[in-house]
């Protein structure tokens, strides 16, 4: 594989852009609240937004205090305690004393929650393979190679 020089003119550089724009495009469309309602109706999960946008970084960071999912997903930790609240009292994440603090808590998902979690991401799998339908699979099989090459790459430079 050839590399690519982000501040390099020519083909390259058209080619880098060209994937900076459709990144844009598919991550708009992998958070916008039409696309994120779809995959929620499609799981037979009843969720709010707020408690579908909640659940999957709990699941990514526990055991975390809230404050700190706050601070990674740039919001406010209040708005963060309804949907914990609701994930709580559906049986989705569990709450317990942080050791290093006694006044903090850090929040898990439970069982129940990882199967939610796993019902989403079928269902999400489910939405992007509607728009991949008419693909040939040898250019599925090279997108899901090159993808995971840039997540891979986004790992090592956080």
């Amino acid at each position: 594989m050839e590399h690519v020089s982000a501040g390099r003119d020519g083909p390259a550089q058209e080619a880098v852009d060209g994937v900076a724009a459709a990144l844009a495009t598919v991550g708009n469309w992998m958070f916008s609240p039409a696309t994120r309602r779809k995959i929620m109706a499609s799981s037979g999960l009843e969720l709010s937004l707020g408690d579908y946008t909640l659940l999957a970084p709990v699941s990514l960071h526990a055991p975390v205090r809230l404050s700190v999912l706050a601070e990674l997903m740039e919001v406010d930790k209040s708005t963060l305690s309804p949907s914990a609240k609701r994930l709580e009292a559906r049986g989705f994440i569990a709450r317990r004393p942080d050791p290093d603090d006694a006044r903090a808590q850090l929040v898990s998902v439970t069982r129940a929650g990882k199967l939610a979690i796993s019902k989403l991401w079928k269902a999400r799998a489910a939405a992007v393979a509607a728009l991949l339908s008419g693909w040939e699979a040898a250019d599925v099989e090279q997108l899901a190679v090159s993808l995971a090459a840039l997540s891979d790459a986004i790992k090592k430079a956080r």
